[in-house]
């Protein structure tokens, strides 16, 4: 799924969309189907981490309530 980018040792290529990343597998998760939903709430995101920062940042009182 990606190649190495010539322009540089420490960025790959994605072959899916062309987009130089220097995390593949934070990328991959781009160009996944599965969401992880927000419990409080619209919101959506392509990673877990990106979520659990989301609540951190945008829920923290909903959180500490638990």
């Amino acid at each position: 799924m990606f190649v190495a980018a010539a322009e540089s040792t420490a960025l790959w290529r994605c072959k899916s969309c062309g987009k130089e990343v220097s995390n593949r597998w934070h990328h991959f998760h781009s160009h996944t189907a599965q969401r992880s939903i927000c419990p409080y709430c619209p919101a959506t995101y392509s990673r877990i981490d990106t979520l659990r920062a989301h609540l951190r940042l945008k829920h923290a009182a909903l959180l500490l309530k638990h």
